[in-house]
């Protein structure tokens, strides 16, 4: 039987903020994925460089630096066709996503396996879908319910 996934409708970058309402500097941003369902899927521990590419590639903020960055570059070259949050890595308590994409003047695809959140920053700076894979929906809901 094929893996279901559930469509990511909308993504956001939270962080934790002090008493003051500055950023904790302490505390890794969260990716918050919306899905299609009406559920969320939360991924922590996101590096400040990809969190903050993600962030200001959703609220439109262009950056007056010309220089391309590897994100931008791979949009460059290939054209990311989709990504799918599709693995928990045994033993590491960490996810993997495998990323669709064709390169520039080829006909056949090829598939990748990246760190999710960066996998997340080239899905949304080429407009590509975001697809979970449901059994890890579940199992974080799961472990939420315990934790609380």
């Amino acid at each position: 039987m094929a893996e279901k996934f559930i469509k990511v409708i909308n993504v956001q970058i939270l962080t934790l903020a002090t008493r003051e309402g500055l950023p904790d500097e302490n505390a890794k941003p969260i990716l918050r994925f919306e899905l299609e369902d009406a559920r969320e899927f939360f991924m922590v521990n996101i590096p400040f460089d990809i969190a903050r590419n993600i962030a200001a590639h959703i609220t439109d903020q262009s950056s007056s630096d010309s220089r391309l960055q590897v994100h931008e570059l791979i949009n460059e070259l290939a054209l990311v066709e989709k990504i799918e949050i599709d693995l928990l890595l045994p033993g590491q308590d960490v996810y993997q996503a495998t990323i669709n994409l064709v390169p520039e003047g080829f006909e056949r695809g090829i598939t990748l396996q990246m760190i999710p959140s960066h996998a997340t920053l080239l899905a949304v700076v080429n407009d590509a879908p975001i697809f979970i894979a449901d059994e890890l929906i579940t199992q974080a809901e799961e472990m939420r319910k315990q934790d609380v």
